[in-house]
């Protein structure tokens, strides 16, 4: 028997419930209590999601998408948005290195100098905080896989 023939398991069963809406408060309750407690039941409700969005993405695409498409398999766009983002980035990360050299050779107040450095710091810190946060919870995201 391939594993594709088998029935669907209970937790199965139950994460696609849950996926479609279909427990009740006290069984939602329950599952998702097992949720927190169980990464592979996460990803299973999870992949269960993504499947219930491709099915709903099934429509022809407008005739604005094609042109969309056309446009970001080109090479010079893909070029340019890689050039782009590369110069936002180098020159972000030289305006703050710059900015934080400047603020230390100036004759500015002392506490001056430490609150920018602890807004940069701050900034820095939840910037990287959202980073590591997006891509850990990637793989549970139903959307990674939907055009637009």
């Amino acid at each position: 028997m391939k594993p594709e023939d088998r029935p669907p398991s209970s937790d199965e069963l139950l994460a696609m419930a849950y996926a479609d809406g279909e427990l009740d408060l006290e069984q939602r309750a329950a599952f998702e209590a097992r949720l927190r407690r169980e990464p592979v039941l996460a990803s299973e409700v999870a992949m269960q999601r993504r499947i219930a969005v491709v099915a709903r993405d099934f429509a022809p695409p407008e005739p604005m998408d094609y042109e969309w498409e056309r446009i970001s398999r080109s090479r010079a766009t893909r070029a340019g948005l890689w050039l782009a983002w590369f110069m936002i980035a180098i020159g972000g990360i030289g305006s703050i290195l710059f900015g934080e050299f400047e603020l230390v050779q100036s004759s500015a107040h002392p506490l001056f100098k430490v609150l920018v450095t602890l807004l940069v710091m701050g900034l820095l810190l939840l910037f990287t905080l959202t980073l590591r946060a997006r891509l850990r919870t990637r793989k549970l995201d139903p959307y990674t896989e939907v055009k637009r």
